[in-house]
């Protein structure tokens, strides 16, 4: 480091966390299908069609991809020391400009135009334009043809097998910068594992319908549960693909595993897509009903990731319809008939729910999170409707309750001591109360469902509900 010599700097998982073809790729395939398809058409061409063609059809906004910080501080102080930075990756020319314009470190940029600037053709321009020695920043086992050349090395998130493979090719390594690795609970939280009570609502029909007392039910329960965590696990993950650009602006959902690139984008893409089609075929192989329900809540929430999400108001009400299809899905796997007073009590209240989610993130987003609403479809200003909106939603999911113990329940459903019912709706009253109460003092830190997961408060109302719905047996 003493001879001041140039240090040439990899982008994609070294000055990055991320890949920017993969960015690339699945901004187009989420939000500009035309454009994943000509990439897709490009593919026999070659790879560097591919890039062109997503270059030209999507670019980047280098301000929101996930910077390695430790990388860039040791950059910052190397160029006050004197030694003059450069930017060298295979990426296409126009997205590697993009982020040298961005940052304003490099004094030159070196981006695929003509070829693919990988391995050893990146380490014949780089020896050809440095003679007299350079110091190389990557990260992948393509980057060993340029440690080979180089007086120095530096490791970026390099893997460990790539690392001791670089420190045996003779060169000093002169920086290690360690990586992130994606960890089973980086992938548990990705999958919303987290979140898997909110499946828990597909026992609802073997509960109300008094189906535990048959062991058959209840395995079909568990089957129905399982098939669709898997599904939704799958969904969450390529929910968080379609909204990487709104992710990063949040406040908090940018600290995800996807967001901030922990999980690769290729890896999480090729997971999500594995899990839907494993959860499909299984629904197909146990029941056509289970299959119907489990693809129609895969198409509601491909729609909702594509671009439904971004309609205020709707968005929620797809929350609440996704809620309702779980709870389909658990009627299609016991066989038992549709009930319209538990549909629309689910749909009224899940939408209330979803609202006051959303009416928290108005309240919190603050100047910062402008950008994260506007992704959206949101304003500061909407806080005084979803309030309106959601209890509204709230009231009307209780009077649908009452109206099923009045005109159903008490008359059809053999209970013992039926009376016992009407203690349900007060005790879902206080509980929703309590819930707006705290959104609306933008005090609830996440959904309102994961929330009365750590809720005693919230244990305590649900255990009271069950313990009347015992004795009303």
């Amino acid at each position: 480091m003493a001879d001041r010599l140039p240090i040439v700097v990899d982008l994609d998982h070294t000055l990055l966390r991320t890949d920017t073809l993969d960015e690339s790729f699945v901004r187009a395939l989420f939000h500009h299908p035309r454009a994943a398809a000509a990439a897709l058409l490009a593919l026999p061409r070659g790879r560097l069609a591919v890039k062109s063609a997503l270059a030209e059809g999507v670019p980047l906004e280098p301000a929101e991809l996930p910077l390695r910080e430790d990388l860039l501080a040791w950059l910052r102080a190397c160029a006050e020391a004197g030694h003059a930075l450069h930017l060298c990756t295979a990426a296409h020319q126009s997205v590697a400009d993009a982020v040298a314009a961005e940052l304003g470190l490099f004094e030159s940029v070196i981006g695929s135009r003509d070829h693919n600037l990988k391995g050893e053709a990146k380490a014949a321009a780089l020896v050809e334009l440095f003679p007299q020695g350079f110091i190389y920043a990557g990260d992948s086992r393509a980057d060993l043809a340029v440690w080979r050349h180089a007086a120095g090395i530096v490791l970026a998130g390099a893997a460990p097998a790539t690392a001791a493979a670089a420190r045996s090719l003779g060169p000093p390594v002169v920086a290690e910068f360690a990586g992130e690795r994606a960890g089973w609970r980086d992938w548990l939280r990705a999958g919303r594992l987290h979140h898997a009570s909110k499946n828990l609502v597909v026992f609802v029909p073997l509960i109300l319908g008094q189906g535990w007392r048959d062991f058959g039910h209840v395995m079909e329960a568990l089957l129905a549960f399982a098939l669709l965590l898997l599904l939704t696990s799958s969904t969450y993950l390529l929910n968080d693909l379609a909204d990487l650009r709104a992710d990063r602006a949040h406040w908090s959902k940018r600290h995800r595993p996807i967001p901030s690139a922990r999980i690769p984008i290729r890896a999480a893409l090729a997971a999500g897509v594995l899990g839907v089609m494993v959860a499909l075929l299984a629904g197909l192989l146990v029941s056509v009903p289970l299959f119907a329900g489990l693809a129609a809540y895969l198409a509601l929430t491909l729609a909702y990731s594509f671009g439904l999400k971004r309609v205020p108001l709707l968005d929620t009400l797809i929350i609440a319809l996704l809620f309702g299809l779980r709870i389909l899905v658990g009627v299609a796997a016991l066989g038992q008939p549709v009930s319209g007073y538990l549909m629309t009590f689910a749909l009224f209240f899940f939408f209330s729910l979803a609202t006051a989610k959303r009416h928290t993130e108005i309240l919190r987003a603050g100047p910062e999170g402008a950008a994260s609403l506007a992704a959206r479809g949101y304003r500061p200003a909407d806080a005084e409707l979803t309030l309106v909106v959601g209890v509204a939603a709230a009231l009307g999911s209780l009077i649908v309750l009452v109206l099923y113990l009045m005109q159903d329940a008490f008359l059809r459903v053999p209970y013992a001591d039926p009376w016992w019912l009407w203690a349900p709706p007060l005790l879902i009253a206080i509980w929703m109360g309590r819930i707006w109460l705290l959104s609306h003092r933008g005090e609830m830190q996440d959904d309102p469902v994961s929330f009365a997961i750590r809720d005693r408060t919230s244990w305590g109302l649900g255990a009271a509900v069950g313990v009347a719905y015992l004795l009303a047996l």
